[in-house]
């Protein structure tokens, strides 16, 4: 019962004491736990006027802030230490200018600090997750202009119920003359990045586009090579969607390193004036502010070229260091495109950027369809034919009409080969998991033999699917081209054992 009492009687002691010796208007409280603090000699601070965030003051000089937390049982109330806090703030010749004890908004508030210097000095306060009737504020100012002193508090019991205060004040004073003086003789010397080496080799297999020179002092982290592919080109900020143009060709990606003093600003500039005295003309270009959030994911991330750049592309944001660019140049063969990116992490981290060239050119057309006396043919031979006049929907099983041409010849050589049974297989190429691919390849087999049976009347009997995805290439995975081959149906000589 007497510690109770004891517990007591010291939260009724006086929670605020005035003037400091450390320059402070209302003094830290020696027996709670500063969490933060914070003085400058000289910066711009405003300061509430009204309860609902309307009007506003702006002081400049010296300021200073601390953040408390003060624990006690029974627990010390926020309205207990904003009262007595405007009382002595009062009793000193201020003038309390606002005042919000109960069903208080935060919004007023964080008017005031957000997006400044003062939110690092007081986020500690916790002013964000508050709860209704559990926090309060006041600000007071003092003086006429020229020589004023404003105060601002925001006071709140936490979850635990202990007391935590944020505590700022500004007192208005003349810009002070550190002595700081200027060289009326120095002259500014040109960025020279001429002498800088590269720290690593390139990586294995990888080269430099022959249109493209290197940064200097820059190395390849990865390079690839697309013989022909479609290209989302960038030309406009993402909204609500992401302004492209469609472009197709030989797709060259290649990654670089460059030394992290460069800055990827500097990259970037050089970059697009170098293209433009080539002949390019810009038809794009943003910094990270006006691209737009998750730009570069969100464009390339269903895409074959997601897997050639190696910079973190999936946590580019407004709020990261990046510049982008696109640009394009007419020749007599056909348009080159050229989109550019250039980012650094943080400033202790190497610049990244990727380039992507695309040379615009058409598709070589092949005859794709295989006629039924070529099928019996090519069977007689060596058992099996592959077929690439089969095509699916882009990562489906279902056909394109396109292949009906190709699933009508295979009919008529079933038609007139009444004692041939075959297996119908499946093949991927090995972009992606292998597990995906072997059941695609699987329901790729199937959908064959369903539209045979079902559209040319084919006895199922005869016909049995098989899915092997990628296991049985017929040309290394390294370009496009060679991945359509391995992209394809095959039919296979089941019985009898030959012809």
């Amino acid at each position: 019962m007497f510690k109770k009492a004891l517990a007591y009687s010291c939260a009724l002691l006086p929670l605020v004491a005035m003037a400091s010796s450390d320059g402070l208007v209302v003094a830290k409280n020696e027996s709670a736990k500063t969490l933060s603090s914070a003085q400058y000699a000289y910066v711009p601070t405003v300061i509430m006027m009204d309860n609902e965030g309307k009007q506003s003051v702006e002081i400049t000089g010296q300021y200073k802030s601390y953040v408390q937390e003060q624990k006690s049982q029974p627990s010390i109330s926020y309205t207990h230490y904003l009262e007595e806090l405007a009382n002595n703030l009062i009793a000193d010749g201020f003038t309390i200018a606002t005042k919000c004890l109960t069903d208080c908004s935060t919004k007023p508030y964080r008017k005031t600090v957000e997006n400044s210097f003062r939110y690092n000095n007081i986020y500690q306060i916790g002013y964000t997750g508050v709860r209704k009737n559990r926090f309060g504020y006041l600000s007071a100012i003092k003086g006429e202009e020229g020589n004023r002193q404003a105060i601002q508090v925001f006071a709140q019991n936490d979850y635990r119920d202990a007391l935590k205060y944020a505590y700022e004040q500004i007192v208005e004073t003349k810009m002070p003359d550190l002595g700081v003086s200027v060289d009326n003789n120095f002259k500014i010397k040109p960025l020279d990045f001429s002498s800088l080496k590269a720290p690593k080799k390139d990586a294995k297999g990888s080269a430099d586009h022959p249109m493209i020179e290197r940064f200097p002092g820059s190395y390849i982290v990865h390079s690839a090579v697309n013989d022909f592919e479609s290209y989302p080109l960038i030309i406009g900020p993402y909204k609500k969607s992401i302004p492209t143009k469609k472009v197709s060709g030989k797709i060259t990606t290649i990654n670089y390193s460059i030394d992290k003093n460069v800055g990827p600003y500097a990259v970037h500039q050089n970059y697009i004036n170098a293209l433009q005295k080539a002949g390019f003309n810009l038809i794009y270009e943003c910094s990270a502010a006006d691209c737009g959030n998750y730009i570069l994911r969100d464009n390339l991330e269903k895409t074959i070229h997601a897997k050639n750049h190696r910079s973190d592309i999936y946590n580019m944001t407004r709020k990261s260091h990046y510049y982008l660019f696109s640009a394009e140049k007419v020749t007599p063969q056909g348009k080159i495109y050229i989109t550019m990116y250039s980012t650094q992490k943080r400033a202790r981290f190497n610049v990244e950027m990727v380039v992507d060239i695309i040379e615009e050119r058409a598709m070589s057309q092949v005859a794709l369809n295989i006629d039924s006396d070529t099928l019996s043919k090519q069977i007689q031979a060596t058992g099996s034919v592959s077929l690439y006049g089969i095509e699916f929907d882009f990562d489906k099983h279902t056909l394109k009409a396109s292949s009906d041409k190709q699933l009508a010849e295979i009919a008529d050589f079933l038609k007139k080969s009444k004692q041939v049974s075959l297996y119908v297989v499946g093949h991927t190429d090995n972009k992606g998991q292998y597990g995906y691919n072997h059941d695609l390849s699987k329901r790729r087999a199937a959908e064959v033999v369903n539209m045979l049976v079902s559209n040319y009347k084919i006895d199922k009997q005869r016909l049995t699917p098989v899915g092997v995805g990628p296991v049985a290439p017929k040309a290394a995975n390294d370009t496009e081209s060679n991945m359509q081959q391995n992209r394809r149906v095959e039919l296979v000589l089941k019985s009898p054992q030959f012809l």
